[in-house]
């Protein structure tokens, strides 16, 4: 599944970690985001705060998806 769409922070952590509560799911995906030095580099390249940002770009999403592979359930599961 490629994403092509922009997600909110939120909504792109439950997709990669559906069995956590929603709050628990942003904070491992941050952490999983940080632990990759080359993408949240590329996500806070020219000084953008990517730490604070709820909504993620097109651009941000095939990123992380890039570094950290499909998520493991579709946005269709989530909502």
């Amino acid at each position: 599944m490629k994403l092509k769409a922009t997600y909110t922070r939120r909504i792109l952590a439950m997709m990669y970690f559906p069995d956590c509560e929603p709050a628990n799911a942003v904070r491992r995906l941050t952490s999983e985001i940080k632990r990759c030095v080359e993408l949240y580099e590329l996500l806070t390249a020219k000084g953008r705060n990517f730490d604070r940002k709820q909504i993620l770009t097109i651009r941000e999403v095939k990123l992380i998806e890039e570094f950290l592979g499909e998520p493991a359930c579709s946005i269709e599961d989530v909502l």
